[in-house]
This record gives C-alpha cells, sequence and structure tokens, in this order.
C-alpha cells in the first residue's frame, strides 16, 4: 500500500506532523479526467454523542482495558448497494461514495471483504483533496479477511475505485464499518492541552527531554498500536465497532532476521479478527513541545496471546507481527528491542505513550519480583520514583515495555494504580520468563519462544537491533550516565560496610544484586558522602551494588568473605 498527499502551502504548514512527501504522480482516477461529475453519494452515519462516549470513558480508567478513541458505525456497503458508478471512456468502472460523520476528528473506513483484481485501486481522501491516501490493491487485504484505510483529518472522507474493462474478474468489496474517531489523540486540531496533549497527568517526560538521555535505541522500538474491532462490550452488554489505542514495542527475535514482531498486552485484544496501525516515531520534537511528527505501518496480525480471562491466570501478553510495509521513509530509525528473560530485574526504565500521547519515558525506584500470591512468578511490580516525580504510567501505556539497565525488555504493562496524582502508586508489568512459555503451554501460540527462539536455541538474553543489522548492547549508553563509588572493607568480613562518593546529598534506593541478576536485598539509604549499609544478610559471594537516586544512579561492586 501507498500514500500520496496533495497539500496547500497553509494545510501543510498546520498538519506537517502527519504527512510524508507523495512517493509518485499516481492518484485517484477522477482527479486527472475531464467531463466527469464530482456529483457524489453521500452516506450519513448517525449522530456520535461524544459527551456520552465520554463519560463512559471516564468510568474506565484501568490500564487493565485498552484505551477507547472512536467508535463504529456498520454499514455494509458494496458496488451494488450504494455510491455513485460510472462507465469510464476506456470501458471501464469508476464507482464514489462520501462518508459523513458529523463532528469526528477523523474518520476512516474497515473492510471485510476486499476481492478485486490486480488492476482495481482504491484511493481515500477528503473533499477538498488535501488529503489522499492510496492506492489500495488486493494485496492489502489482511490475513484476518479484512483491512482498515488510513486517517482522514475531518468528519468527511470519499472513497474512489477504479476497474480497468480488461479485468480477469470483477472486484467486490463490503465496507463493514465507518469507524468515527473522537478524541484527538494524534494532536490533528491544534487545540490540545498542550505539551501533554491527551494524557491525563502533566508529569510525564518527553523521550526527547535531557532525563532520556541514553535510552535512544529503546525509546526507537516502541511504538503506538491503534486496534479497530468488532467486539462485545461486557459494560454495555452490546456488540459494537470499537478503535482503541496500547502501547508495544519491536522485538528481536534470535534469528536477528527483522521478523516484523511487535510485543504487547493480551488486555488489548478485543476480538481475533481486529485490524491494527502501528504508529512510529510518534514523538514531540523539543522537551515540553506542543508539535511532533509520526509515520504509519497499517496491518497487524495476531501471532500468539496469553489468552485467559483473567491477568492474574498468566502474564498477559501479546505478540502481533506487522502485515502492513515498512516504508523506506521511517524503516531505517526502527529498532528492535532485545529482551531478557532469565527472570531477573535491574532499574532501566519503562516507554509508553499515556493516554495515546508523544512517546514518554518514566523511571522506576524499586522492581520487585513477588514469590507469592496471585502474582507469584507472573509479575513485577514496579514502583516510581516520587522525590521528584520521573514519571508513571496511564490507560494507553498498556503493553509498554519495562526494560532492565541493559536495555532489554524484561516485562509488559498490564495493570496498576499509579497515575501523576497518585505516583506512589504501583503497576504490574507481566514478567518475559513467564510469557516464554506462558507455564509450560503446549500451543505455540500461547508462548513466545516458538517465535522468538524459533530454532530453540536455549538462550536467555538477546541483544537489540537496529534495521540495518546493528547490533546494540545499551552497555555504553548505561555507563555514560551511571557514577561509581567506593566499598570498603572490600572484600567484606563482617556485616558492614562504608560507601564513600560524591553522591547529590538525598535518600536513595539500594539494590543488591547477585551474579545471576536476582535482586536480593533493597533498602532506602541516606546519600551522604560516607555512609555505613548492613549487608550481614547475604551470603558470601560477589554482589553488585546500585544506588538509584533521584538525577542520579550510582552502581559498585561488593564481594563479601567472611
Amino acid at each position: 500500500m501507498r500514500k500520496y498527499f496533495i497539500l496547500t502551502a497553509v494545510f501543510a504548514l498546520l498538519t506537517s506532523m502527519l504527512f510524508a512527501q507523495a512517493e509518485n504522480g499516481e492518484f485517484p482516477y477522477s482527479f486527472n479526467k475531464k467531463g466527469i461529475s464530482q456529483s457524489v453519494d453521500v452516506i450519513l452515519t448517525p449522530k456520535t454523542d461524544v459527551d456520552k462516549l465520554l463519560r463512559e470513558d471516564a468510568a474506565i480508567v484501568e490500564k487493565s482495558r485498552p484505551l477507547r478513541t472512536g467508535i463504529g458505525y456498520s454499514e455494509n456497503k458494496t458496488f451494488e448497494n450504494s455510491g455513485r458508478k460510472d462507465i469510464t471512456e476506456d470501458g471501464g468502472m469508476l464507482w464514489r461514495a462520501q462518508f459523513v460523520s458529523e463532528g469526528a476528528v477523523m474518520t476512516y473506513l474497515v473492510f471485510d471483504k476486499f476481492n478485486i483484481p490486480e488492476e482495481g485501486k482504491l484511493f481515500i481522501y477528503s473533499p477538498d483533496r488535501e488529503q489522499v491516501f492510496g492506492p489500495y490493491t488486493n494485496a492489502d487485504m489482511q490475513e484476518v479477511g479484512k483491512f482498515e484505510t488510513d486517517n482522514i483529518i475531518g468528519d468527511e472522507l470519499i472513497v474512489e475505485y477504479y476497474e480497468p474493462a480488461d479485468v480477469a474478474f470483477k472486484g467486490e468489496i463490503n465496507i463493514a464499518a465507518v469507524m468515527h474517531i473522537y478524541k484527538d489523540f494524534l494532536h490533528v486540531r491544534k487545540d490540545d492541552k498542550g505539551p501533554i496533549g491527551n494524557a491525563e497527568g502533566n508529569c510525564h517526560i518527553d523521550v526527547v527531554c535531557p532525563d532520556a538521555q541514553g535510552w535512544g535505541n529503546p525509546i526507537k522500538s516502541v511504538v503506538c498500536i491503534g486496534i479497530t474491532a468488532y467486539y462485545y462490550d461486557e459494560d454495555t452488554h452490546q456488540w459494537g465497532w470499537g478503535s482503541f489505542l496500547c502501547s508495544g514495542a519491536m522485538v528481536n527475535n534470535v534469528r536477528m532476521d527483522k521478523t516484523p514482531y511487535v510485543l504487547s498486552a493480551d488486555h488489548c485484544v478485543a476480538a481475533d479478527d481486529e485490524t491494527h496501525k502501528f504508529y512510529f516515531n510518534y514523538q514531540t520534537t523539543t522537551c515540553g513541545g506542543t508539535s511532533g511528527s509520526y509515520k504509519v505501518a497499517n496491518g497487524g496480525t495476531i501471532v500468539a496471546r496469553s489468552n485467559t480471562t483473567s491477568t492474574m491466570q498468566a502474564s498477559d501478553f501479546l505478540l502481533l507481527k506487522i502485515t502492513g510495509s515498512l516504508s523506506v521513509t521511517f524503516r531505517d530509525s526502527i529498532v528492535f528491542a532485545g529482551w531478557d528473560r532469565s527472570g531477573a530485574a535491574s532499574i532501566g526504565a519503562g516507554i509508553h505513550h499515556p493516554g495515546g500521547d508523544w512517546k514518554k519515558i518514566s523511571f522506576p525506584q524499586t522492581i520487585t519480583a513477588p514469590t507469592s500470591g496471585s502474582y507469584a512468578d507472573k509479575y513485577f511490580v514496579v514502583r516510581w520514583r516520587t522525590n521528584p516525580n520521573k514519571g508513571v504510567t496511564e490507560q494507553g501505556s498498556s503493553g509498554s515495555p519495562l526494560f532492565n539497565f541493559k536495555q532489554q525488555i524484561i516485562g509488559t504493562l498490564t495493570s496498576g494504580m499509579s497515575y501523576c496524582n497518585y505516583p506512589q502508586g504501583t503497576d504490574n508489568y507481566g514478567r518475559m520468563s513467564y510469557h516464554w512459555t506462558n507455564n509450560n503451554n503446549t500451543n505455540a501460540d500461547r508462548k513466545l519462544q516458538p517465535w522468538l527462539d524459533p530454532d530453540n536455541t536455549g538462550v536467555t538474553t538477546l541483544p537489540s537491533m537496529k534495521y540495518d543489522g546493528t547490533v546494540v548492547t545499551g552497555i555504553e549508553d548505561y555507563e555514560l550516565k551511571t557514577y561509581t563509588f567506593d566499598i570498603y572493607p572490600n572484600p567484606a568480613q563482617d556485616g558492614l560496610v562504608t560507601i564513600q562518593g560524591e553522591f547529590l546529598p538525598e535518600t536513595a534506593v539500594c539494590n543488591i544484586y547477585n551474579t545471576m541478576g536476582q535482586l536480593v536485598m533493597s533498602t532506602s539509604v541516606t546519600t551522604d558522602a560516607t555512609f555505613t549499609l548492613n549487608v550481614n544478610g547475604l551470603q558470601d559471594g560477589v554482589y553488585f551494588i546500585e544506588l538509584v537516586g533521584s538525577e542520579r544512579n550510582y552502581k559498585s561492586k561488593l564481594v563479601i568473605a567472611r
């Protein structure tokens, strides 16, 4: 699928974040032919009660639910029962219809039948012809039997199909639904709240801010996922069309063959035959800025999922595969994130799209791995920094990756209580170690291992990789922003050691890991120039001590030999 745009200078200035340069000069048939009537049948959707939808959304803010951004209206429109059909001068067929969904921020179409010959071409465009997408061809039908078009800004769009006379068979389509986006998550109206866009809170950190320095590769792996589904709503007890958002990350596999897998959360799935959009590089251009850009890959299919009725029964993972093309205009900026499935945890970062907003980064203060209760072995529990606050998550962040200090994915967000007005709340991330076999599930589509390690090599960690094949470890970036300190005596022979370093005076979290990367001790310390630490509870061996402060991280190695 290709996309083309005709833009006036003013429109281009206002919406430059949305559109790319035309790849060639192919446009809809009616644009270049004289004598074709521009009178097109108009199909109106029912009036949308946005206030009612927003009230419903306000009552459902759990991170264990995807963020709703739009609803759809069933249409079932075909060449035979709708639109205007003309015979072209070459004996072919030209079909057009205009759809209006009053008040929509954006509109798009969902097809559940799209069987057209190779020569057939379909476009969608705005009535003023300033936005044009296409051509869509017979290669655009997704594996689930559906596909969705790109977004048209505004509440009107025209769909146009041209089929020449000499084709192997006559095309058939069915427009299943017109989607009405009522939340301006892409900031196309320029009347949002400012740098926090549609996020509810104001504590989120743009990924271009100084805090994010050294995290460039993980940031490039994270995507915002648009999901369209015909589903049963358990709250209203009705079937209907919905448009939703979650977060996810491009993820590397052991073969490093650039298979376009995206890791997210199972609770983001509303139906097995849903359709997907993937928003890449969706971020501000400046720290705290109010403008930015994004690129879109259209089309995806579900590869594997935990598929449980309760997130407590499994680790709530989802693996998608992008079926649409990754355009040359942005694919070189993609990073396939590495991962660690060992079950070990260390302090890194969470990267996500809260409220479907520009990409943000958040920094944990502690990560714990419960060993009992319903969360045991399945989840990491994350507490975020609060003094000062260094970001949290919210609805729309679901499925986003949790990275360790080596910038490898160790978990994906499933639920939690943290918000900007309650930063002390904790969040729960399904663990890669549990995703891997999903409690030894025998079905390949219920675990990650068959897809991320198809040759069953048994590796437990994998580095990230750029689209050009360059392997990136993340360690150099980590070293740039990490400080060291001295410990004595070292080796330690009793329970107390003295720590000395160039610390900022504050209360920090002290995490101690063994050589397997397992967290064996966590406590709060006051980072004076010199202070003591009681390690009496640790056995003889080698340990890594990490001090997590509000502005700096510190690390050093300790040996205990009594």
